[in-house]
C-alpha cells in the first residue's frame, strides 16, 4: 500500500476510534442495540437470525442522517460495496462484493434492485441503479451481501437491496420538511396520513425540489450541468380488516438530473503533441449535457393470513422514460479556435469536428408478478413456496449527430432497437431446527429467460440503414437453477453460521456498436455470468451495548462479465470521439473478501449515542482467458465506513442532536486493463441541530472536508466528484 493510502486509511481509522472509545466506555441497560425486522428471506424476522451479512435502516435511522438522497448516499452507509459513478444518475451503477459494473452499457446490474419486492432493474438506460422517486418517503432499506439467487433471482450475484416505502397506518400523522442549500437549491416534501374508516387508511405525499445552478458550468451554452429539478407525486390506499390486507400505490416522478460531465485532459498526441487541458468547473462544450427520467410505477400488494400459512400476492407494473445527453467530441468551435490560437496544434493537424453530440433515448415498462406462501414455523419446520413473473419491453435510440460535409451529408445516424426480455420462475425454501440450536435451511429457483431484439442503425437524413453490421435480429434463451444451502448455529446471543448458494447475471447484447473507426471491435451478445459462493459468518452481542458482524466468502465465477470500451478517444488521430463502452465475457474468476461492522449504545455525557463502524478487504483475480492473473474492475481493495447519532436534552422540551457519517476506499483498478487505479478517497458528512416538540431545524454539510478525487479517468478525459455542499432543514411532523 503506498505510503499516502495508509496516512488516509489510519487518519479515517483514528477518527473511528475516537468516536467509539467513549461509547464503549459508558453503557447502560437503555442504551442496548436493537433489532431489526426485515423481509429480506420474504418473511418477517429480525436481521440478527438471518445466517447472511446484511444491512436495515429503519425511517428513524434515516431521518438521524437527514434522509437519503440517491443510491450513493446510500452504500456509503455499507461495507464491502463500491458506486461506479458516471456523474449520471441514468447511467451510473452499485457493486457489492466486487460484482461486475456494466456502466453505460445495455448489460443489466450485478445487484438486485428491489422496490417493496418488486425487482425494477432492467434496461439500457436507468436500469441499473434506483430512480430518486424511489427515496421518497422510506420506511425501511435493507441490503444484502452475497449471493441471493435462489430467493432473490435474476442478477443478485453481489447481493440485493429492497427499498420499501412507508405504508398508510391507523392513525393521523405527517410530516413537511423545507430545504435549502448552496446553488440555489430548495426542496419542500409533504406526507400525510389519514384514517378514513376502520379499516381504511390514506398516505398521499409530494417532493419538489430546484436547483439553478452547480459546480460545472458551460460557458458555450450558459448553463451548469448538475442543474437539478424534482417532481414527486405518490398516494397509497390500505385496507386491513382481519386476515386481509391490501396496499395500492401509485406515483409519478419526473427528475432533471445532472448530466455527463468530464475535464478534457489530453497529456501529448498526435494533434495536441503538447497535451489540451480544460478547466476543472468550466467545460466549454456546444452540445447539450443533461439527464432527464420519468417514471410512472403502480402496486398491488395484497397478504391473506390462513392461519397455517400467509398468502402475498405482489402486481406491479413501472414505466421508466430515460434520457442521457452529452457532447462526443467534449468541444466546441469556440475551444477549438482558443486552442488552435494558443498553437496548441500540430502543423498540418485537424481538431476534428466540434459538432459531435449524442443522445440517448430510452423507454422501458416493466410488468411484474409474484405470488408466494410463507408456512407458520411448527415443529421446527419452515417452508415457502412461490411463483414469479417479469416482462420487461425496452425502446432505445441513440442519437449520433455531426456536422454534414458536401462528401457526406448526413446530419448523422440514429440506431433504434426494440428489448423483449420475457422471465418467469418457481422457487421455495424448506428449513428445520436439528437441534434448539442448529438449524439447516435450503432453498432453490428455476429461471427461465426468454429476450428478443430487433435493432438497426438508419441514416438520420435519408432513414436508409447506415452503415455494415449494425442490423440485429436474434434473441437468446437461458434456463438457471440457482441454490443457497446454510448451516446455522446458535450459541446463547450469538449466530454463526456457513452456507453455499450460487446467482446469475442474465447475459445480452451491446446495443451501442460504437463507431466504424474503432480500435476495438464491439460483439453483439455476451453469455450468463454465473457464481458459486461459499461464506462463514457471525454476528450477536459483545455487551448488550455492543453488537459484531462478521463474514468472510469465496466466490468463484463462471463467464466473468467485464466491461471494456472500443479505444476511440477525444484527440486518437484514428477515433477522435468519446469512447463507447461494451460488455464482453472475460472467463473465469475467483473473489474472496472479509468484513466487519460494529454497532454501539451508550449513555454519553447525558445523552444516547449510537455508532456504526464498518469495513472490508477484498481480493481476487481473473484465473482463466486472455486477461487471466488481472484483478476486476471497480473493485476497491479496502473499505470502510462509520455513523455518528448523538442526541442531548439541552434544556427543558429542547433536544440537541449531530450526525456524522464517514466513507472512503483504498487500492483497486478502474478498468480490466488494470489501470488507472481507482482514485482513494475519504468522505465525511456532518449534519447538526435542535428538535423542540414537532419541530426540527438542523444544518448540514455534506462533504465537509471538500475532497476532491477523479471519479473516473480516460486516454483523454477526466471525472471529478461532486465538492462539498451545504444547507438547512427545518422540518414539522404532526
Amino acid at each position: 500500500m503506498h505510503r499516502s493510502k495508509a496516512l488516509s486509511q489510519a487518519s479515517l481509522t483514528a477518527v473511528v476510534l475516537a468516536l467509539a472509545a467513549p461509547a464503549m466506555a459508558q453503557t447502560s441497560d437503555g442504551s442496548q442495540v436493537d433489532e431489526v425486522v426485515v423481509t429480506a428471506r420474504k418473511r418477517e424476522e429480525s436481521l440478527r437470525d438471518i445466517p447472511a451479512a446484511g444491512a436495515a435502516f429503519g425511517a428513524e435511522q434515516i431521518r438521524d442522517m437527514g434522509g437519503i438522497a440517491n443510491t450513493q448516499s446510500l452504500l456509503q452507509n455499507v461495507p464491502a460495496v463500491n458506486f461506479a459513478n458516471t456523474s449520471n444518475p441514468v447511467t451510473s451503477e452499485v457493486s457489492i462484493r466486487g460484482s461486475g459494473t456494466s456502466r453505460a452499457t445495455s448489460a443489466d446490474a450485478a445487484v438486485g434492485l428491489f422496490r417493496g419486492g418488486v425487482y425494477v432493474g432492467g434496461g439500457q438506460v436507468g436500469g441499473r441503479t434506483f430512480s430518486k422517486v424511489d427515496f421518497f418517503d422510506v420506511g425501511q432499506i435493507e441490503v444484502l451481501r452475497g449471493v441471493q439467487g435462489a430467493l432473490n433471482g435474476r442478477n443478485a450475484v453481489g447481493g440485493s437491496i429492497n427499498i420499501v416505502s412507508a405504508r398508510p397506518g391507523p392513525d393521523r400523522a405527517g410530516y413537511a420538511l423545507l430545504e435549502v442549500g448552496d446553488h440555489e437549491r430548495a426542496e419542500l416534501q409533504l406526507v400525510h396520513n389519514e384514517p378514513l374508516g376502520e379499516h381504511l387508511s390514506l398516505r398521499v405525499g409530494a417532493n419538489l425540489m430546484k436547483q439553478r445552478e452547480g459546480f460545472y458550468y458551460n460557458p458555450v451554452r450558459d448553463e451548469y450541468f448538475d442543474a437539478q429539478e424534482t417532481e414527486i407525486y405518490r398516494a397509497q390506499l390500505r385496507y386491513d380488516n382481519g386476515p386481509l390486507i391490501a396496499n395500492l400505490l401509485v406515483e409519478h416522478g419526473r427528475d432533471q438530473l445532472p448530466g455527463l460531465m468530464y475535464q478534457v485532459h489530453i497529456t501529448g498526441s498526435a494533434v495536441y503533441p503538447r497535451g489540451v487541458f480544460q478547466d476543472k468547473y468550466v467545460i466549454p462544450w456546444n452540445s447539450p449535457s443533461s439527464a432527464k427520467q420519468q417514471v410512472n410505477h403502480g402496486e398491488l400488494v395484497v397478504d391473506y393470513d390462513l392461519g397455517f400459512a400467509t398468502i402475498t400476492s405482489t402486481t406491479a407494473v413501472r414505466e421508466r422514460r430515460s434520457q442521457n445527453a452529452y457532447d462526443r467530441d467534449a468541444a466546441s468551435p469556440e475551444f477549438q479556435a482558443a486552442v488552435a490560437a494558443a498553437g496548441l496544434v500540430a502543423p498540418g493537424a485537424s481538431q476534428g469536428d466540434p459538432n459531435l453530440g449524442g443522445s440517448q433515448n430510452d423507454f422501458a415498462r416493466i410488468l411484474y408478478q409474484d405470488i408466494h406462501i410463507v408456512g407458520e414455523k411448527a415443529g421446527g419446520l419452515a417452508w415457502l413456496a412461490g411463483f414469479e413473473y417479469y416482462d420487461l419491453n425496452d425502446k432505445y435510440q441513440n442519437f449520433l449527430s455531426r456536422t454534414p460535409t458536401r462528401a457526406d451529408p448526413s446530419p448523422g445516424t440514429v440506431s433504434v432497437s426494440r428489448l423483449d426480455f420475457v422471465s418467469w420462475a418457481a422457487y421455495g425454501s424448506v428449513g428445520y431446527d436439528l437441534t434448539d440450536r442448529l438449524n439447516v435451511t435450503g432453498e432453490l429457483r428455476y429461471t427461465d429467460d426468454d429476450k428478443e431484439l430487433l435493432s438497426d442503425r438508419l441514416d438520420l437524413r435519408t432513414g436508409n440503414p447506415s452503415g455494415v453490421g449494425f442490423r440485429i435480429d436474434t434473441g437468446t434463451e437461458s434456463h438457471n437453477v440457482s441454490y443457497n444451502v446454510t448451516a446455522a448455529y446458535k450459541l446463547a446471543n450469538w449466530l454463526t453460521y456457513a452456507k453455499v448458494g450460487t446467482a446469475y447475471r442474465a447475459g445480452g447484447f451491446n446495443l451501442a456498436l460504437g463507431d466504424p473507426r474503432q480500435p476495438r471491435e464491439i460483439p453483439t451478445n455476451f453469455d450468463d455470468e454465473v457464481a458459486t459462493a461459499y461464506e462463514i459468518g457471525a454476528k450477536g452481542d459483545i455487551t448488550p451495548h455492543i453488537y459484531l458482524a462478521a463474514a468472510a466468502y469465496r466466490t468463484y465465477v463462471d463467464d466473468l462479465l467485464v466491461q471494456t470500451d472500443n479505444g476511440c478517444f477525444v484527440g486518437s488521430p484514428v477515433c477522435p470521439v468519446q469512447a463507447t463502452p461494451f460488455v464482453f465475457n472475460a472467463g473465469e474468476a475467483e473473489l474472496w473478501g472479509i468484513e466487519a461492522e460494529l454497532t454501539m449504545r451508550a449513555e454519553l455525557f447525558g445523552g444516547r449515542a449510537r455508532l456504526t463502524v464498518g469495513g472490508s478487504r477484498q481480493g481476487g483475480e481473473i484465473t482463466s482467458g486472455p486477461d487471466k492473473g488481472r484483478q476486476g474492475p471497480q473493485r476497491p481493495e479496502w473499505t470502510a465506513n462509520f455513523s455518528l447519532n448523538y442526541r442531548r436534552e439541552l434544556a427543558s422540551g429542547m433536544i440537541g442532536f449531530f450526525n456524522l457519517k464517514g466513507s472512503g476506499r483504498w487500492g483497486g483498478v478502474q478498468e480490466i486493463a488494470q489501470t488507472p487505479d481507482l482514485h482513494d478517497y475519504q468522505l465525511l458528512d456532518v449534519r447538526a441541530g435542535v428538535e423542540r416538540g414537532p419541530w426540527e431545524f438542523a444544518l448540514f454539510s455534506n462533504n465537509v472536508g471538500d475532497e476532491s478525487y477523479i471519479v473516473f479517468e480516460g486516454p483523454s478525459a477526466r471525472r471529478w466528484n461532486i465538492p462539498r455542499t451545504y444547507g438547512a432543514q427545518l422540518r414539522y411532523a404532526w
